[in-house]
């Protein structure tokens, strides 16, 4: 049992190294706004709001012309506090990242999965808050700065890791 989560922890930590690998060998050679939609409704005036902003990204590999196809989608929505009703505002917004690469050996659909959730959002994020700050203007409201994006753990990744917290042998230590 130690050695099948000891061999999960190597392959994280080489699917991680498999997404530095791509990142050491892609230049950035174009973003563009593929795909937006906002939404508003009459409530989006009352009230104090909150927001939340998810994303997802998809990569498609091209190896004979040497591209790496990275699109990151956005959803954004605010909600008036204390309200049960649905968002008062949506936006969402898909970017096209096209990355250049050189040399694909050794590189792993794992490795491109890495890359995209990490640097194709990273390099896609100032375009996003962007996108949101001149939207939300356009459309009468108030303005809004979303915040810089932060790296932080996957929820996947502090799963595992209270998980691991919790199995312990009898000596305490942890396995």
């Amino acid at each position: 049992m130690t050695k099948k989560k000891k061999a999960k922890v190597v392959k994280r930590k080489a699917d991680r190294n498999a997404g530095l690998l791509v990142s050491d060998r892609v230049q950035l050679k174009d973003i563009r706004l593929i795909h937006c939609k906002c939404d508003q409704t009459p409530d989006v005036a009352l009230g104090k709001k909150n927001y939340d902003i998810n994303y997802s990204t998809e990569v498609e590999i091209d190896k004979k012309s040497g591209y790496i196809i990275v699109i990151p989608k956005f959803h954004f929505e605010a909600f008036v506090e204390n309200k049960v009703s649905g968002p008062v505002l949506l936006i969402d917004a898909s970017f096209l990242l096209a990355y250049k690469v050189e040399n694909f050996e050794g590189l792993t659909q794992s490795g491109f999965e890495q890359f995209a959730n990490l640097n194709g959002i990273y390099n896609a994020w100032p375009y996003w808050r962007e996108f949101v700050q001149n939207t939300i203007v356009r459309m009468g409201l108030p303005s809004l700065s979303i915040p810089v994006f932060r790296i932080v753990e996957s929820q996947k990744e502090k799963k595992q890791k209270a998980k691991k917290k919790k199995v312990t042998n009898k000596k305490g230590v942890t396995l």
